[in-house]
This record gives C-alpha cells, structure tokens and sequence, in this order.
C-alpha cells in the first residue's frame, strides 16, 4: 500500500499526530469538517486522503470488536 497515496503522507505521521492530540474526538471532527470543505470545494482527493486518515484512527484506535447497542432517548 502506498501511504502517500491513501493518507496524503506517510502513515507513521498520520498516527503521530493523532497521539499528539489532547481532545481526539475534536480533533477528528476537524478533520471530518476538513473534508466536507474539500468535497464542495471540489478537491476529492483530499477528501479522501482526510477520510482515509479518520478511517485509520477508528481501525488502529478503537477496539472494533465491542458491540454497543444503540440506546434509545425517551422524550
């Protein structure tokens, strides 16, 4: 697989950065909202590249094994 390719950059950067973070989950909302811009802007590589590199955080991150049941809010 060719990091630059999928994530913009090398993948050892993408997981640096994230380890860095002090709030990930904004940190990831950035990056979301960084690749809606990139869509309208009409720059679809870059989005992407951004949405390969919140792809990777939630399969090397996150334990993809647990199974949460939605919780439905009562009004």
């Amino acid at each position: 697989m060719n990091d630059i390719k999928v994530y913009g950059c090398p993948e050892s950067l993408v997981k640096k950065t994230f380890e860095q973070q002090y709030n990930i989950n904004m940190y990831l909302a950035g990056m979301l909202s960084d690749a809606q811009h990139a869509i309208a802007a009409g720059q679809d590589d870059l989005a992407r590249t951004i949405l390969n590199q919140v792809k990777l955080y939630f399969f090397d991150y996150t334990d993809c094994r647990n199974q949460t049941a939605i919780k439905e809010v009562n009004s």
